[in-house]
């Protein structure tokens, strides 16, 4: 309950931070597949800087970014072309979203998915003998509301202020939140196993050191209850689990401690078949990625509030200084004016994107490549943890050495399906365009944001063959 009582406020700051910031597309669909990919490549597939079309590369800076979701959306006539100064005012004066909430059907159910990775100064360099090391510093942070009902949805994004729901009994037994930001610095390393011919198998790991700086759940969500006015809610048979960091903590960020709430270890490990012989030039890889855990073991707390019947009195009327005040309130409301009751521990885990990811390129004729990735999530169960949406992806590619081009035609998929036609441009060091680019070029509705733009330095081989 803690955290659904500012699902509003939360996932307007979701919308401005993913779309304004965020400023690439999450799985990169036109880039990180290319031959000239470099150390953005080793993020989708670790082997794929073995043996690669580069010698070196040197991502200066990048921010990789995906938002979908099917309650929230700002209507094209309220958008600008390139408007984000118009999404950040939006977003912060509550002004341009509006829902898709249908009164007729209070419980249907709405899903927000968003995640944000800033690549800091991060490389890889080739080693003797067809071996290749990397080192990537990042900053990632993943957002989940599932499988929401329609009526608590609404009512969060009011604030519990709109009152032709006042007066009706709703539930809610299906949503899930989950939300995690974490420092990233991982160490790659890949070689290739076998070359024989025109045939090579490449493999390669990545090891990940995990800082967690902030995270979030809320879990076995079983919830009814009745908004008589602003002066009481009424809860009945009710329960629900969930933890949180403390986010008072990043009021005053003053050192670097503060951003420092539990620690973890992720793995990625990969694998590339290339076949260059007979005019026949592509690669099938195959990877695992995010592989492991944070335990937010720092400033953290889980919470358990469960009553038969309860009332939250004078709820509009109440102040809070900060989560914990919160959380004693929820407490006292749920346990007959104890406000410790709640409390049932003082660390959670919570786990990393996990996928699997296949990709296949083809090198149609001399620089025309057609690329297919698939990149399936995998749940957690009733665990904590974030979940990586599935995607989809064809893609057609021309590419050269100082020009590319490629056009990403996707499916992503969390709870729902949504297709996304994109572009990507790379003009040498330069790069920019989008897996879903339709709301910023004001050609559709924003119900998703999914654009990208970044530099990256690289050498290339004296001589190279049509693939790496």
């Amino acid at each position: 309950m803690a955290n659904l009582f500012f699902m509003k406020k939360t996932t307007a700051f979701i919308i401005c931070l993913h779309t304004c910031l965020g400023v690439f597309a999450q799985q990169n669909l036109g880039i990180r597949n290319s031959n000239y990919a470099g150390i953005q490549g080793a993020l989708l597939n670790p082997s794929s800087i073995a043996d690669s079309k580069l010698d070196w590369d040197v991502n200066v800076f990048s921010v990789d970014e995906v938002f979908a979701n099917n309650f929230l959306y700002a209507p094209k006539s309220s958008l600008t072309f390139l408007g984000i100064n118009r999404i950040i005012e939006g977003s912060i004066n509550e002004d341009l979203f509006n829902t898709r909430f249908n009164p007729s059907q209070p419980d249907k159910l709405y899903n927000v998915t968003a995640s944000t990775e800033i690549l800091g100064p991060s490389f890889f360099m080739k080693l003797a003998k067809k071996q290749s090391i990397g080192l990537t510093i990042a900053g990632r942070s993943y957002a989940n509301i599932g499988n929401i009902s329609g009526n608590l949805a609404q009512n969060a994004f009011a604030y519990f202020l709109e009152k032709n729901l006042y007066n009706t009994t709703y539930q809610d037994n299906t949503a899930r939140v989950n939300s995690m930001g974490w420092l990233e610095y991982g160490l790659h390393y890949a070689t290739v196993l076998y070359s024989q011919g025109g045939n090579e198998l490449k493999g390669g790991i990545s090891l990940n050191y995990l800082q967690g700086v902030a995270a979030a759940y809320a879990k076995n969500v079983h919830l009814t209850y009745n908004i008589a006015d602003t002066a009481n809610i009424a809860f009945t048979n009710t329960s629900v689990d969930y933890g949180r960091t403390d986010f008072d903590t990043y009021r005053k960020i003053n050192n670097y401690g503060n951003l420092n709430q539990g620690h973890g270890f992720g793995t990625d490990i990969g694998v590339t078949y290339v076949h260059t012989r007979d005019g026949a030039d592509y690669r099938i890889g195959l990877s695992l990625l995010d592989a492991g855990s944070i335990n937010f073991n720092r400033n953290s707390a889980t919470y358990h509030l469960q009553a038969d019947n309860a009332n939250f009195m004078n709820w509009h009327q109440s102040k809070f200084s900060g989560n914990t005040q919160l959380d004693q309130t929820l407490s006292a409301v749920f346990y007959e004016g104890d406000s410790a009751r709640s409390l049932t521990g003082n660390h959670f885990k919570m786990a990393l994107p996990t996928a699997l990811s296949l990709q296949a390129d083809w090198n149609v004729c001399r620089s025309f490549f057609l690329n297919t990735t698939i990149i399936q999530g995998f749940g957690h169960g009733n665990g904590n943890g974030v979940t990586r949406p599935d995607i989809y992806s064809i893609t057609p590619r021309y590419e050269t050495k100082w020009f590319e081009f490629s056009v990403p035609v996707s499916l992503l998929y969390y709870h729902y399906w949504q297709p996304r036609v994109g572009f990507a441009v790379r003009l040498g060091y330069l790069f920019f365009g989008g897996d879903a680019p339709g709301a910023l070029l004001k050609l559709n509705d924003l119900q998703s944001a999914d654009v990208y733009a970044g530099v990256h330095f690289f050498l290339t081989k004296k001589q190279t063959s049509s693939h790496s």
